[in-house]
Order: structure tokens, then C-alpha cells, then sequence
């Protein structure tokens, strides 16, 4: 028994080679490749979730024993101009309505729903408070609804030059304990912290009450052990922080998809055992 369960992310449609989703295809190809790879289970990063048959595809991941670990949601900025805190009042209602959407769809394969970029950014307006308030709002309106489906809310750390507000692991955390909502949790993601955050350690131990889910991309968004980040304490950290849950990878698909998907879950795999023997031996 490992000290994480590992992920993929992944699209059932083509995207960019430019987007960190490593694995493309239908969910046929998709279960096929992660699981002759090792991995357990298969983010979803996708927008419009209504034009898939989700009763299908909780048929085919159960075949191949896998999981569905959570729904991505920061294409429908993209792809579909949706934004919680836009000016619009009816963009912001199209886009609750959408993400209760994602939510509907998640509760079939029993996946919580990321939140995470589309709060988009604040650009330094003097009335900040009032879009805050807006994804506030927003977030505790999804919470509600989610917790009748069962399913559970992330709010992950974004860079600043993509959302400039609840960057740091420390503000998405006393986010999360203000909303005083139980299926709303904490989604780490180390490329966002390797910018944002100076305390790796300190970091992990102030969410870990709340952390529920963490992506792992490297430098430049590939795989990990493709840079220089040192993933062996991030997971240290995670492990002392008592953390047991989806570690998923979220890297862009160089230099090709399965070549991405497998020398990430290897190199991962690999920094497992080395935290382990170390921690066991008491060498931090």
C-alpha cells in the first residue's frame, strides 16, 4: 500500500497540446492507456458535461477499475467565456447554472468538482470586496446544491497572473474555514505553489485539516521529475500532514501523451519509496 493514489488528467475530446491535460481520447482510450500505465484514476478537464453519457463512462471506468477523480472545470473560461465574478450578472448566473452542471454530472461517478479559475482576476479595482463577494456567494450557493448530490467542492490555489486572489495555499485555507461549509475542501496545486508560496512545509500543515486533493506538474507544467521541482518533500510533506488522497498529474503532453503519463507515474512511484525509506529512517 502506497502513500498516495495517483491520477491523470485527461480529456474526452481534443485540446491543445498547450493545455496541461496529458491524456486525450474517448474513455475508452483514456482508462486503457492510465491503466497499462498504473494509474487509478482520471481527472476530467471539460466543458459542456451535459454532451457526455456519464452512466457510460461509470460503466467503463468500473470495468477497468478505475476512478473518476474529480471534474475540472477552467475550460468553460475559456472555451465558454464564463466567469464567477463577472460583471454581468447573467454571466455569473450562466456560470453557477454551468458548474451546477458539472455537479449534476459528477455526482454519477461520485467525483467532487474543482473551482478554481474561473474566479478569474481582480486586476487591482479599487471595489474588489464586491467580486470577492461574488465568488463568495457564488461558492456557498454551489455548496449548498452539492451537498443534496453528495458531492464535494475544491477551491484550488491559482497563480496570480490567472486569478489574483487565494493564490497561497494559507488564503485558500482560511477561505474554506470562513465558508463553514463541510463539503467544501482544499485542492493544492504545486505548480500555482511553487510560485506563490515560500513555506512548502509550513504551507501543507496549515490546509491539512481541509486538503482533499493535489496536483503535481513540474516546471514549465511537465511531468513531474521533467524539472526541478523537488516532488520527494512535497510528498514528505503530504505524508507527515497525514494527507492519503489523489495525487494527479496535471502536465502538458511532452513529448507525447503516454510518454508524459508514464515517466511522470514512474518518477512519482519512484520519489514514494525514497520519502518512505526516508521518513522511516527519520531523516526529514
Amino acid at each position: 500500500m502506497g502513500l498516495f493514489r495517483y491520477g491523470v488528467a485527461c480529456s474526452l475530446n481534443d485540446v491543445s497540446v498547450t493545455a496541461p491535460i496529458t491524456l486525450r481520447g474517448t474513455i475508452e482510450q483514456l482508462c486503457e492507456q492510465a491503466k497499462e500505465i498504473g494509474y487509478e484514476g482520471l481527472e476530467i478537464q471539460l466543458a459542456d458535461p451535459l454532451q457526455y453519457d456519464w452512466q457510460h463512462i461509470k460503466k467503463v471506468t468500473g470495468e477497468y477499475g478505475l476512478s473518476i477523480t474529480a471534474f475540472a472545470t477552467g475550460r468553460e473560461m475559456g472555451e465558454n467565456q464564463l466567469c464567477l465574478i463577472s460583471d454581468d450578472a447573467s454571466v455569473r448566473r450562466a456560470t453557477i447554472d454551468r458548474l451546477k452542471e458539472h455537479i449534476d454530472c459528477a455526482s454519477v461517478v461520485n467525483s467532487p468538482v474543482i473551482v478554481g479559475s474561473l474566479r478569474a482576476k481582480l486586476l487591482g479595482r479599487p471595489d474588489s470586496d464586491k467580486y470577492e463577494q461574488y465568488h463568495r456567494e457564488a461558492v456557498l450557493e454551489l455548496a449548498d446544491y452539492a451537498k443534496e448530490k453528495g458531492t464535494v467542492i475544491l477551491i484550488e490555489n491559482i497563480l496570480s497572473w490567472i486569478s489574483d486572489y487565494l493564490n497561497t495555499m494559507a488564503q485558500v485555507q482560511d477561505f474554506v474555514s470562513g465558508l463553514g461549509k463541510d463539503n467544501v475542501k482544499v485542492h493544492l496545486d504545486t505548480y500555482s505553489m511553487m510560485m506563490e508560496d515560500n513555506d512548502i512545509w509550513g504551507s501543507i500543515q496549515y490546509c491539512a485539516k481541509d486538503l482533499e486533493y493535489v496536483h503535481f506538474s513540474d516546471t514549465a507544467r511537465l511531468y513531474p521529475g521533467g524539472g526541478n521541482v523537488d516532488f520527494k518533500a512535497f510528498m514528505k510533506a503530504l505524508a507527515m500532514a497525514g494527507y492519503k488522497g489523489w495525487v494527479v498529474t496535471e502536465c502538458v503532453p511532452l513529448p507525447t501523451a503516454y510518454d508524459c503519463a508514464k515517466n511522470g507515474y514512474e518518477y512519482m512511484k519512484a520519489m514514494e519509496t525514497v520519502a518512505s525509506i526516508e521518513m522511516a529512517a527519520k531523516r526529514f
